[in-house]
């Protein structure tokens, strides 16, 4: 099964995908290892579109047990078609947002306050995820991800709200044991 998690910068779709990759035998993989190329200074270089999708396809196809973190529906046509799964995780905008800034405290401590380069690329990556549900935001946004669902053909799971990591594990387990009961009933 392949499955694909997916919400706002800091609604908890790598931390649940890593959860439920350890909990139960998945590959996980994270959309930004795809995205940005490893440079010196995090998060500063984009991978160009055709070797990210090249790299992401190729690794998401040597496993048939995979969860993947992120939003890579846009990436290529073909990208939606090859999941079982889509799990879509929103989370009100204050919540997110205190955890957003958090882990860029726990990432980079005093870095954010010496290092103006650093500085000035959080304070813009802040600034860029808190317009996540503002409608008519064109970057990756709740408007985008709303549509993505939407032609989504496969089933999905939206957990909307603050719930503890435990809980979203089960909800995914539950999801999934419906999709194989409905499998098996079919045939």
């Amino acid at each position: 099964m392949k499955i694909i998690i997916f919400g706002a910068s800091g609604a908890g779709a790598s931390t649940l995908a890593k959860a439920f990759a350890r909990e139960n035998g998945y590959e996980q993989l994270d959309a930004d290892h795809y995205y940005w190329l490893k440079t010196e200074r995090p998060y500063e270089t984009k991978r160009d579109p055709a070797e990210r999708n090249k790299l992401f396809l190729e690794a998401l196809h040597q496993h048939d047990k995979v969860v993947v973190a992120g939003s890579v529906l846009n990436w290529d046509p073909t990208i939606p078609g090859l999941f079982d799964l889509a799990v879509f995780l929103w989370l009100p905008p204050d919540i997110r947002m205190q955890r957003l800034i958090l882990r860029e405290k726990q990432r980079y401590g005093s870095l954010l306050e010496s290092d103006p380069w650093l500085k000035k690329e959080s304070a813009a990556f802040i600034a860029w995820a808190a317009r996540y549900d503002e409608p008519g935001f064109s970057g990756r946004s709740l408007t985008l991800h709303k549509k993505q669902i939407a032609q989504l053909k496969i089933p999905v799971l939206e957990i909307n709200g603050d719930f503890p990591l435990a809980e979203r594990l089960q909800r995914v387990q539950e999801k999934i044991a419906a999709i194989k009961y409905q499998a098996a009933t079919r045939r």
